[in-house]
This record gives C-alpha cells, structure tokens and sequence, in this order.
C-alpha cells in the first residue's frame, strides 16, 4: 500500500551486486508470504516477471527465495496459481526439481505440488512441463519429506483424469507410491493412502487392475490397524473401489485380503466408533466375504488343505505294524 514493491524490484537486475540480490529476493519471497489476505492481484503482477528473471539465476541462495516465493503465490485459488502460469515460470520451476540443493529442492517440490492442486487444466499445465520425470528420484529421495510431499503431489495428479493417471502409470511411479505406503513415516503414508485411493475412485477398470497387480492389496490392509480415522476410511475406500471395480477378479481379491489378516482387520472396524468406517466394514464384509459362493469356496479350501495334511502324515510307502 505504500509503494514499496516498484523499488524493490527496480533491484533485480544484471547490475546488481549478489549479496545484495539475495536481500532482495529474500524481501520479494516475504511480500508473497501472506495468505490472509493473499497479496493483491496488482502486486503479483508486479512480483511475476521479476520471479520469472530470478528463477534462471545460478546462485542457489536466490533459487531458494525464489521458490518460496513461488510456492506462496500458488499456495491458493485456481486464479492465483493461474496468475503464475501466465508468467511462464513453470518450466523453470520444474526443472529445479532435479535439484541437488534441498535447500532449493523443498520449496520447488512444494510449488509444483501446490499447482497440481489446481484445475485439470493447471494439473496438465505442470505434466507438459515433464515434471514426472523427476519423480522416481524424488519418491526414493533419502530426506523423507521431500518423499512426502513427492507422494502428496502424486495424490493430487491421480485425482484428476484418467489420461494423467495413465502418465503417473507410464512413468513407473505407482511402484514407488505403494513402496511408500509399506515404508515411508505415518505422515508418507497418508499421502500415499490418498495416492492410491483418488486413483480407484478416478481411474479406468484396467488402470485400477494394475495397481491390484503390484500389490496395493497387501499395502492397504497392513494399514488398516492406524488410529487416524481419515485414513482408515480412504484405505477402506479403495478396497471397496478395487472390489467393484475387479468383478471377474473379486473373489482372487477376496482370497488376498483374507490371506494377508485383512479380513480380520475390516472385521474389527465394524466395532468402530466411527459411524462412516463402521458401516463402510460392514458392507464390504456383507457384500463379498457373507455371500454363499464365497462360503463355500472357502471351506473347498480349507477341506483341501486338511487332506493335504493328512497326505503328508503317511510316510512314503505306507505305514508299518
């Protein structure tokens, strides 16, 4: 309001000296900061071109600033993260997610995970970019919450199209996205929960078949026994998604999730005193694990193992009295 962002910026020049510079990056990344209320429309626009010129900087103190900055401005509404579109700044941006510097590398991460909160549009704007291809390294990075927020960023990308899931598929990272529900912290595998879960609600039959086939059963019902209620019904969500997506493949899923104890897991939250997972573990029990087909099946299974035992107590060429 008092005219200080036009001197500021008169600063972000060739001419200025690097110590300097780095101040006043600094000063742009805390005009940016603010969220209630967000900087002004006539101040971003400002701010834009100047962040478009340091982006390409070489000092990674710059860097820094910069992508904080940018993570503030697209920290919002779909306008607010368009503003930085139109800037032209993201392939910029992307490219330092192939930074060394976690100094850099946290802030980038955060500001292309905060555009893939956008429209479908914004989400595909960041893809066109080739931002999934620094994701394998990203969700096997050592500092576990760069790992984070690689597999937040992920969670939003598989709730958008079937045509952008597809691209996290063809990059190889679902792999990596169940490996972080096995592995990561609490905090990991709640994105990651979410990962897989938005992608069951969005994805195609066959996309949805794929994450079955590396093994997101087994993920999901280890999980099954946390506190966080949230979880427990995004988890709980995408089994029953992966249920009646798989119709030919429901019993072979059925099977799983009774081998790998997560039957007893769901059976346990029908005593939830969460309403929403209590029903939700009800229904998944009433609709695929009480049917008589299924029943039936299982005590086949158990008959089959019981002479298989039996088998195995004779000694090779009978018993001798």
């Amino acid at each position: 309001h008092h005219g200080v962002v036009d001197p500021i910026i008169s600063f972000v020049n060739e001419t200025t000296q690097l110590t300097l510079l780095r101040n006043i990056v600094w000063v742009i990344a805390n005009l940016c900061r603010n969220k209630d209320p967000p900087p002004s429309t006539e101040v971003v626009q400002k701010v834009l071109p100047a962040l478009f010129r340091l982006v390409q900087h070489t000092d990674n103190e710059v860097l820094t600033d910069v992508c904080w900055a940018l993570s503030y401005l697209t920290d919002g509404a779909d306008e607010q993260i368009q503003n930085v579109l139109n800037s032209q700044v993201t392939p910029y941006l992307v490219q330092h997610l192939g930074q060394t510097d976690v100094r850099v590398l946290t802030p980038a991460v955060r500001a292309v995970g905060n555009i893939v909160t956008g429209s479908e549009h914004q989400t595909q704007a960041a893809l066109d970019c080739g931002c999934l291809s620094y994701f394998p390294a990203l969700l096997q990075h050592p500092k576990e919450s760069i790992k984070k927020e690689a597999v937040w960023t992920i969670s939003n990308i598989t709730a958008g199209s079937q045509s952008q899931i597809q691209a996290v598929i063809d990059h190889g990272l679902i792999p990596l996205v169940i490996n972080a529900l096995e592995t990561g912290d609490f905090n990991t595998q709640k994105e990651a929960a979410w990962s897989v879960s938005n992608m069951t609600v969005n994805g195609s039959p066959e996309q949805i078949k794929y994450l079955i086939e590396q093994k997101a059963v087994r993920s999901i019902c280890a999980l099954l026994g946390v506190r966080d209620p949230t979880i427990v019904q995004v988890l709980l969500d995408g089994l029953n998604n992966m249920l009646e997506s798989s119709k030919d493949d429901c019993e072979d899923i059925c099977r799983t999730i009774e081998d790998c104890g997560g039957l007893d897991r769901i059976e346990d939250l029908q005593q939830h005193q969460n309403k929403q997972i209590y029903k939700l573990a009800f229904d998944i029990i009433n609709k695929y694990f009480s049917s008589e087909d299924y029943l039936e099946n299982d005590d086949e299974n158990f008959n089959i193992q019981i002479k298989s035992s039996e088998q195995q107590l004779a000694p090779e060429g009978g018993f001798n009295f």
